[in-house]
């Protein structure tokens, strides 16, 4: 640690964003908001906290050397130029946790220069379609972007935006890569090229130059528009897709709206044979939420999830240890902050496989006792995060839910923000999470029990795929079941 305080030191005299001399009669340059103390202060704070509160070291590979990390970014952190530089620097460091629920969340005052192309991307299986334009850009709706600076459109977009991406399960990894290359410096341009859904090939020239993305999708028609609505309360939109089906999507977990579900939601379902739930784009929340509605399709007790707490003390440590007596009185807490300390995160120094299968844990509480004995089927996407792959991992084990669409996104555990000291902030996982199969949901996700990617064909028609495949199926469940 003393080398390291001593290397800190000299880099302080050597850095700095302030310009050199000979440069000062060239036109000003933007330069860092942050001091140099500043900007070390929130690397060393990222560091310390997940040094001691990740909850995911265990999954890391063995030979991640997170001190090493460290002292490999506090040069770039440090001689960043302006605060683009600094931010993309923190935004890299984090996305080394690979934890889908760890980001970088700058401080307000930084200045970013930063926009977005006129445009957004459909990922379709590593296929990317032009799903969305500003009202000036001249490429086609639907077509495939094929090429960017002279390389496959996929390969640069993973080369050069990648390392910001903390989630690693396919598709979220590669969907949020595409996400990442929608924004970058203010007035760069880059060679695109496209296939129009005419066989045509456009090269152009596209332009960070938006202020805001553009996240409606142009192609899709709603499959609803012409169904009747039943209930528009949120989180709760309802449709009535036929005489046998019933459509819910459910925007998010977020809050307390089981009361709403036991009250409005359920009575409305009573009335069909078949369900459909659309947690396509709910990105999570209080699983509660999603607790009531799995009792509701159940007359069996729902299956507990495991989880693995690590302890999210700040005044435990990183400060002290076993020699300090002023820290160290030997109580169950010192106890506990030294486990920490020695990356024993979860109240015993065993393997996470002993825990889960020694770990006795609690029974949900009783929400409803109003049961739907009918068929279900959960909509899923590379989106559907944490709370949502609870409720997913949960239904994919009874026996009337089937889940179709893609693989969730792979982010669980109790996430916390951590404030910096230059006024950024960060959020960490400080937990770990599993299903009750005692499955991770860790950079795994909730696999569907079918898979379906949207076609491009149907996106270009509008249509959507995975809907109309659990029609399809609830159908012939129907008829199976009633025997018409």
């Amino acid at each position: 640690m003393k080398k390291l305080i001593l290397y800190l030191i000299v880099m302080l005299l050597l850095a700095g964003c302030s310009e050199k001399p000979q440069d000062l009669e060239k036109p000003e340059q933007a330069q860092c908001t942050k001091t140099v103390e500043e900007r070390i202060a929130a690397l060393s704070d990222i560091w310390s906290t997940a040094q001691y509160y990740y909850g995911y070291w265990n999954e890391m590979p063995e030979d991640f050397d997170w001190d090493a990390k460290y002292q490999e970014f506090l040069p770039r952190v440090m001689n960043a130029k302006n605060d683009d530089e600094y931010v993309d620097a923190m935004r890299d460091f984090v996305a080394l946790l690979h934890d889908g629920h760890t980001s970088f969340i700058p401080a307000s005052d930084l200045r970013l220069n930063q926009a977005y192309l006129p445009f957004d991307l459909e990922d379709l299986d590593g296929r990317l379609f032009l799903k969305a334009t500003s009202l000036d850009f001249e490429v086609p709706l639907g077509s495939e972007l094929i090429e960017v600076e002279d390389q496959p459109a996929l390969d640069y977009i993973l080369e050069h935006f990648e390392k910001y991406v903390p989630v690693q399960t396919n598709p979220a990894h590669r969907s949020e890569t595409v996400r990442q290359f929608l924004k970058d410096e203010k007035g760069k341009e880059i060679t695109l090229k496209w296939l129009t859904p005419q066989g045509e090939t456009l090269e152009l020239k596209g332009c960070y130059e938006k202020s805001g993305s553009i996240y409606l999708n142009q192609l899709r028609a709603s499959a609803l528009s012409n169904k009747k609505a039943l209930l528009h309360s949120s989180p709760y939109f309802v449709y009535e897709i036929n005489k046998d089906l019933v459509y819910v999507e459910i925007s998010t977990f977020v809050g307390q709206s089981f009361n709403l579900y036991e009250n409005q939601v359920i009575p409305i379902l009573d009335q069909y044979q078949g369900v459909i739930f659309d947690v396509r784009n709910n990105s999570g929340g209080n699983f509660t939420n999603a607790l009531i509605i799995l009792q509701s399709f159940s007359q069996a007790p729902i299956p507990p999830l495991y989880n693995l707490d690590s302890e999210f003390h700040s005044s435990w440590v990183p400060y002290g240890d076993d020699t300090n007596t002023i820290f160290y009185s030997g109580s169950d807490m010192n106890q506990k902050a030294m486990r920490m300390m020695k990356h024993e995160y979860y109240g015993a120094n065993e393997e996470v496989e002993t825990i889960l299968e020694e770990m006795e844990v609690e029974p949900h509480p009783i929400l409803t006792t109003q049961i739907l004995d009918k068929p279900a089927v959960i909509l899923t996407s590379q989106f559907s995060a944490s709370a949502t792959e609870m409720f997913a991992a949960t239904a994919k084990l009874l026996d009337n839910f089937t889940l179709m669409g893609l693989t969730t996104y792979g982010a669980m555990g109790n996430n916390c923000r951590v404030n910096l000291s230059d006024g950024s902030a960060y959020s960490l996982s400080v937990n770990q999470s599993f299903s009750p199969d005692k499955q991770p949901f860790w950079n795994r996700g909730v696999q569907p029990d079918i898979e379906i990617w949207t076609s491009p064909e149907d996106l270009l028609m509008g249509e959507d795929t995975a809907l109309n495949e659990a029609i399809a199926m609830l159908q012939n469940q129907i008829k199976e079941r009633t025997g018409e």
